[in-house]
């Protein structure tokens, strides 16, 4: 694989795991800290909470759901089991059992008794407006969600309190929540795992490589810093001994061509001398 092309894969592999461990945190990390991520698809909290983002919504007891004042913000539970994040717009405060004719029913003390949910906590009622849905007919300035007086929301209802807001990152969730997102999604994380383990494996084996070469090279540069010299010295050496070898053996050769060639002539005086007794 070419360098480049395997340095910009590491690249986007690295880049793209990093923002799926962050998507995960943020869309399920966040509840191991008891905060509960909520997607916001209306405006109509706008620009407070802008349309698309997820609020982070903090759960309250039931004591502070009894105890919330004016312009809260609060996430609570519709009658068609829909979160809703919207402000309190007026504290409507208990709500008192009454019956068949409408009539509040006394306690044993003769005042009013509370309407309590199944934990026994008394209900209160609150009545809630969006601050981005504006009607200048209304005397309160907006399209209110109850009647004031009445009342919309009662605080057995209430989720909790946002935290925090991320814009825009809600129809990410959206989408991966539901098809073809969802496979999208599903298919996204394979190919990432494939990448990293083989992105990691060629790491793996380049890292081994390296750490064997380095070795190899010290022990050949080594050798080159210490052998360069000691050729020499024996090749010189080498030569002197063959130059007086071969110095040696040609006198050798001249002592043994002159001895023959005075032995040779000394011969040939002999013969003379026998030839010439003979003829005598």
């Amino acid at each position: 694989m070419p360098k480049g092309l395997k340095k910009a894969l590491d690249i986007t592999t690295t880049v793209a795991l990093v923002l799926f461990v962050i998507f995960v945190i943020l869309l399920a990390g966040v509840r191991l800290f008891g905060i509960e991520p909520n997607i916001v698809l209306s405006g109509s909290m706008e620009p407070e909470i802008l349309t698309g983002s997820i609020v982070y919504v903090k759960p309250i007891s039931p004591e502070e759901a009894q105890n919330l004042k004016e312009g809260d913000t609060v996430t609570f539970v519709t009658k068609n089991d829909v979160k809703v994040t919207h402000k309190i717009y007026q504290v409507e405060g208990p709500v008192y059992v009454t019956n068949q004719h409408g009539e509040p029913v006394l306690d044993e003390n003769g005042e009013k008794q509370v309407a309590r949910d199944s934990r026994g906590y008394d209900i209160y009622m609150y009545t809630t407006y969006g601050i981005n849905n504006i009607n200048k007919n209304e005397e309160s300035g907006y399209t209110l969600d109850g009647k004031p007086g009445v009342g919309n929301l009662a605080s057995t209802n209430v989720v909790g309190k946002p935290v925090f807001s991320i814009p825009f990152l809600g129809y990410i969730a959206n989408f991966v929540q539901q098809p073809p997102g969802q496979y999208i999604a599903i298919g996204g994380c394979f190919i990432l795992v494939i990448l990293t383990l083989f992105t990691g494996t060629k790491d793996d084996k380049k890292k081994g490589g390296e750490e064997t070469e380095p070795e190899e090279t010290e022990e050949t540069e080594e050798t080159e810093e210490v052998e360069p010299e000691e050729p020499e010295k024996d090749t010189s050496e080498a030569l002197a001994r063959e130059r007086a070898e071969l110095e040696a053996l040609r006198r050798e050769l001249e002592e043994l061509k002159s001895k023959t060639q005075t032995e040779t002539e000394a011969a040939e005086e002999t013969e003379t001398v026998e030839e010439t007794d003979g003829e005598k």
